[in-house]
């Protein structure tokens, strides 16, 4: 298996589309540090400021790795490599997994270049950023980590199971898509059923008012998407704000999808 992993790293390093993920980290890691020392400038004082830099990172990679993993690893269908690998002698199960841990290392190495855009800056950031408790940090970092795992997860068991890759590349971004605006969307209800406010509201006059909601409980299914989908999760581990319940849906997610994902590539007609 490391051979193969080794293969798909020098492939990797001369992927035109993985090098432009890479030019893209440093934008988005420094207008998330942007963001984080513009709130300290308009009077936030909170260590959940250190969340920006440090979580922000999940909020939209799904979206990017949807995109160089389709076009990367949708080409092993395409040009037959999975088939010749077959043939070399290697084992479906090395092939899957050498896929998905070639995807994490692909995930951190983005990662990696996303910190080092606002690296320059941690020494007044330290200074001047309140310095945050080390278990809600901790609790947010590992949980960014396993949400980056789930999203591999997800990306590869799609890549190793469609076959055609101009499907796959539409699907898998789509999905990634779906799933970035679902999130906001549950974490927009959860929000206003849990702090209360004022909301829109048409009456059957087609007339619009402002309604005062009083602070509540959120339904059982808001709530669990809210723990559950990456981007509620990202959004949360932002202000580190991060539960055990959050981490075990990731490591779940991951493991479900890994297992389901090897379960059917073991069983797949490899053309």
């Amino acid at each position: 298996m490391a051979s193969l992993i080794r293969s798909h790293l020098v492939r990797l390093w001369k992927s035109r589309v993985f090098l432009l993920a890479l030019v893209i980290m440093f934008p988005y890691g420094l207008g998330l540090c942007n963001s984080a020392i513009g709130d300290l400038q308009s009077g936030v004082v909170s260590a959940g400021l250190w969340g920006q830099p440090l979580c922000g990172f999940g909020l939209l990679i799904g979206i990017i790795l949807a995109a160089v993993f389709s076009l990367f690893f949708g080409a092993e269908h395409a040009d037959g490599a999975i088939r010749n690998k077959l043939i070399a002698g290697h084992g479906r199960a090395s092939i899957y997994l050498a896929t998905l841990v070639t995807s994490l290392l692909a995930a951190l190495g983005l990662y990696g270049v996303y910190v080092l855009a606002w690296a320059p800056r941690l020494g007044w950031m330290v200074q001047n950023f309140p310095a945050p408790a080390a278990r809600p940090l901790l609790l947010s970092l590992a949980g960014t980590a396993l949400d980056l795992l789930a999203m591999c997860s997800v990306c590869v068991m799609l890549c190793m199971l469609v076959q055609r890759r101009s499907l796959l590349a539409v699907v898998l971004i789509l999905l990634m898509v779906f799933l970035f605006f679902a999130g906001i969307q549950v974490q927009d209800a959860y929000e206003t059923a849990t702090n209360g406010g004022m909301q829109l509201m048409i009456d059957e006059a087609g007339q619009q008012q402002w309604v005062f909601h009083e602070p509540g409980a959120a339904g059982a299914l808001t709530a669990f998407l809210y723990d559950f989908l990456p981007v509620c999760q990202a959004y949360r581990y932002m202000v580190l704000d991060a539960t055990g319940r959050m981490l075990a849906c990731s490591a779940v997610l991951a493991g479900l999808t890994t297992a389901l994902g090897l379960a059917l590539f073991l069983r797949k007609d490899i053309r």
